[in-house]
């Protein structure tokens, strides 16, 4: 493989192997978003839309994809690259990018719901940090596919 290829694809966070689904952070991050999702549906009626569910799916995984190239993959790699403090095990170029997709989600939500997507992508970023893109695309998947099939 190419030595450009290689650098670009760590860079963006894309040549990690599977590591991450033998860590019981990733389970308790799944866990989690089941938790909340319940908790809330005790609030706000949930209506299941079965019958898009196909196109749901399709559209939110694209959704993830780019977004964590974007957010986790290019931005968090070009921070992390300037700036190396960490507080508590979270680095600053993971919760600098956090704070930008957060205010990035106040173009099409409310800032209640822009300001909830920050403690996610703080968990989307320390896996991208740890292991690779490949499990904050996953929980960006499950998280969002979650968000617009029950609300």
């Amino acid at each position: 493989m190419n030595d450009y290829l290689k650098y670009y694809l760590k860079f963006l966070g894309l040549s990690g192997g599977l590591k991450f689904i033998f860590d019981l952070k990733f389970f308790f991050a799944i866990i989690g978003a089941q938790y909340f999702y319940l908790v809330l549906s005790f609030f706000i009626k949930p209506s299941f839309h079965i019958e898009i569910i196909l196109q749901i799916i399709i559209i939110q995984l694209f959704t993830a994809i780019i977004e964590e190239l974007i957010f986790r993959g290019a931005l968090l790699g070009l921070i992390k690259e300037y700036i190396k403090y960490s507080y508590f095990k979270i680095s600053a170029a993971n919760l600098f990018s956090a704070l930008l997709f957060s205010a990035f989600h106040l173009f099409h939500h409310s800032p209640i719901w822009a300001s909830g997507t920050f403690i996610p992508a703080l968990i989307f970023g320390y896996f991208r940090e740890k292991y690779s893109l490949w499990p904050a695309i996953f929980l960006h998947f499950l998280y969002n596919s979650e968000y617009f099939l029950f609300f």
